[in-house]
């Protein structure tokens, strides 16, 4: 028995030495620019994480296995951990060799086709799933950064075809903040963390701001279909507010396999040509109004399984009342960097309040350097640590 028990402790010692942390740098092989949120994978595996604005990631993964590298118009690249050293491996990624976008008519209108792909996408989700996350949020006041938080978040997602459903579990996280008023916290945190899966899983975000019977009226929407050498074939189609309407409108673009009808991108924000009728919401203490919002939400297939890998959502409001006039801006990022079949968790342990700040800080190691977190420009680590030496720290729980 001791035998056997040494051996699986040495078995167990020997695959999790065979995990190394590799470290890429990727950009565009003809302009030399970074790609922000290329989806780096291990193949045949859940584990995955994303590049940041300077095209940099980490990824922990398996010596013998394989990385794979997408990156919507660009071709996907795959390398053998093996390949990668101890230094930053610099990554160019061709773009790929399209033919011009061609515009095509359908019999459908184009709101309800969206509609379609929608439908069909959201039965497409696998549930029940438990998807572990990172999740980090900044925001800026007036310029100046007042809050950051972030965290291991895991998801464990159901419901059914129709509706989502998910219940929070938060293993690790922090919380820094320039402010100890309560009242003042609760208005400078508008992202629901509880919604980031269900929501995006859902679509029912685009759905009530674009697609239902009081806004698609207000839109013009166009169908273009891209193909490369290979021949695979993507659609987007492209939305954006009627001129005439005066209204705080959005545009972007979906883009789906249109013979799958499954999304991959799905990117929104505020139309520059209708801020101007950006309405006015009063409260108890003042008013407010949505200068800017922008949201991109982005699913891949790993393994059969189709599911969110990456979303981010940035907001812009003024504020005002008698005595102050200022601006509140939040920046959140949320990556999928594993995936498993859900298991049981302990429901005493789920998270149910809205913010990550709500929640005392609780680390058992430095998470965000490790799990396949999204590696932090120097200007985000100049941020965090001036918060962290300024800042009000969530009380550490024990």
């Amino acid at each position: 028995m001791k035998i056997l028990y040494a051996f699986v402790l040495l078995f167990g010692s020997l695959t999790f030495a065979q995990n190394i942390a590799i470290r890429g740098s990727i950009k565009d092989a003809q302009t030399k620019e970074p790609l922000l949120a290329a989806s780096v994978g291990v193949q045949n595996s859940g584990l995955g994480t994303i590049t940041n604005e300077e095209g940099l990631f980490q990824l922990s993964a398996p010596k013998s296995s394989v990385i794979v590298i997408t990156y919507l118009g660009y071709k996907t690249t795959a390398i053998p951990v093996s390949e990668f050293t101890q230094e930053v491996q610099n990554i160019a990624l061709e773009p790929s060799e399209e033919k011009l976008e061609e515009v095509i008519v359908t019999k459908t209108p184009l709101h309800e086709y969206l509609l379609d792909v929608f439908k069909v996408s959201k039965a497409r989700f696998n549930k029940p799933i438990l998807l572990h996350t990172y999740y980090r949020e900044f925001v800026k006041s007036n310029g100046k950064h007042v809050k950051f938080s972030d965290g291991l978040l895991d998801y464990h997602v159901s419901g059914t075809t129709k509706k989502t459903k998910s219940d929070l579990v938060i293993p690790q996280n922090r919380s820094f903040f320039l402010s100890s008023d309560e009242d003042d916290e609760d208005s400078r945190s508008l992202v629901n963390i509880q919604t980031a899966i269900s929501r995006s899983y859902d679509f029912g975000y685009f759905i009530e701001t674009l697609l239902d019977d009081d806004h698609y009226e207000d839109y013009e929407f166009m169908l273009k279909s891209k193909k490369d050498n290979s021949g695979a074939e993507l659609y987007t189609i492209y939305f954006e507010p009627i001129a005439s309407i005066e209204k705080p409108l959005n545009k972007g673009w979906v883009t789906f396999d249109p013979k799958t009808k499954l999304i991959y991108e799905i990117e929104t924000f505020m139309a520059p040509s209708h801020q101007q009728y950006a309405r006015t919401i009063n409260f108890l203490i003042g008013k407010a109004s949505i200068v800017d919002i922008k949201y991109k939400v982005a699913f891949k297939l790993a393994n059969s399984n189709y599911l969110m890998y990456y979303s981010n959502r940035y907001g812009k409001v003024r504020i005002w009342n008698k005595k102050l006039n200022y601006i509140e801006e939040w920046r959140s990022d949320l990556i999928v960097t594993d995936f498993e079949k859900d298991k049981p968790y302990d429901k005493k342990s789920v998270f149910k309040k809205k913010r990550l700040y709500d929640k005392p800080t609780h680390y058992t190691d430095k998470f965000w350097q490790k799990n396949n977190a999204i590696v932090l420009t120097a200007e985000e680590e100049k941020v965090i640590s001036s918060l962290e030496k300024e800042a009000v720290t969530a009380p550490k729980s024990e």
